[in-house]
């Protein structure tokens, strides 16, 4: 899949003052340069969607679309400007990717995993979510609805994004929200101070790591259930398999490739991965999600070397999360991080008042 983007600078910025709040400066350069630095290497073609004189827009070298509805009909009015545009600049992309510009820790991976999750679940489109919260900003769109999208803007004057993808097969990508949202976004003042201060934080995560995630389906002999699916094992790297290719078949179980995911390793749990690593065989923790459209019922939802974030995964009780043991190249990974970066908090023995 061919992708190109559309940074949506349309809006009024009322909040912040009024005019272009990606041109604020936060660390010593614009929100918009840190959002294209980041967005520029995941996408094939890039425009900027923005009203009003495009000149003040010329240091970034970017072709600038304004709405084609009238009146700052909102983010799908960029949305369409972006769609429009790549189909007349950009023909050999299929989707256009969309990106607020004032979020400086956007993900590096966000058009990634929001095509992966179009194309395991057969979606027409898909958004971007953390900490439970989705934002419809951040999405994938096909050009071939670009029409669709007209009419529900010009005939039916629909403004709200989830109104009109309620119409479509929708996919969301998610992505964890700390030690710092990805998706945080500098509306007014306050939050400008609030990422000027999370720049001057230490870098709080390593490079992740990507592992392949091999699950097993084992036949049963019960009367109220004829499988059950588990993940056994994880494979540092990513593998050449597609997802869904068999590696092990016998009589009464067969091991699939299911696909990869990253694990990624944060300072501030260092606590939680030492723990894994101190009592007996460490453990990679993975979660599996029910997907009846991808190319096995389940899809590999979370990997990760945190005990108590595989618990906070089982508490919704509709994901297989289990333990799969640690490969080696994974446990020298991580004790390498937890002798880098953990600090022992001494004990403090509480007084009775």
């Amino acid at each position: 899949m061919k992708v190109a983007g559309v940074l949506l600078a349309g809006g009024l910025s009322r909040r912040m003052g009024g005019g272009d709040k990606a041109l604020k400066p936060l660390g010593g350069e614009t929100i918009l340069a840190r959002v294209i630095a980041r967005v520029r290497p995941q996408v094939s073609a890039l425009c900027l969607n923005a009203n009003g004189d495009p000149a003040r827009f010329a240091e970034f070298g970017l072709p600038v679309v304004p709405d084609s509805v009238e009146g700052f009909a909102g983010p799908l009015a960029g949305i369409l400007a972006g769609l429009d545009w790549a189909a007349a600049a950009a023909p050999e992309c299929s989707h256009v990717a969309s990106f607020a510009t004032d979020a400086p820790f956007l993900p590096e991976d966000l058009v990634e995993k929001l095509v992966r999750a179009v194309e395991s679940e057969d979606a027409d489109m898909a958004c971007a979510a953390s900490g439970g919260r989705e934002h419809p900003v951040f999405g994938l769109w096909p050009v071939r609805l670009r029409e669709d999208l007209r009419r529900a803007l010009a005939d039916e004057q629909v403004r709200k994004v989830d109104v009109w993808t309620a119409r479509y097969r929708r996919a969301v990508a998610h992505w964890p929200d700390r030690p710092v949202d990805p998706f945080f976004n500098a509306n007014e003042p306050a939050d400008l101070a609030e990422a000027e201060r999370l720049l001057a934080t230490p870098t709080v995560y390593r490079d992740r790591m990507m592992v392949g995630i091999v699950v097993e389906r084992r036949k049963l002999s019960n009367p109220w259930q004829d499988e059950e699916w588990l993940p056994v094992a994880v494979l540092p790297g990513t593998p050449p398999q597609p997802p869904g290719s068999v590696l092990v078949e016998e009589p009464r179980l067969t091991r699939y490739f299911a696909g990869t995911l990253p694990i990624e390793l944060f300072r501030k749990e260092t606590a939680s991965y030492k723990y894994n690593l101190e009592i007996g065989e460490p453990r990679v923790y993975v979660a599996l999600r029910r997907d009846e459209a991808g190319p096995l019922p389940w899809r590999p939802l979370l990997a990760t070397v945190a005990p108590d974030e595989a618990q906070a995964a089982m508490e919704g009780g509709e994901d297989i999360v289990d333990g799969v043991p640690m490969p080696d190249a994974v446990r020298r990974w991580v004790e390498s991080f937890v002798a880098a970066h953990h600090v022992e908090e001494p004990f403090q023995k509480r007084k009775r008042r």
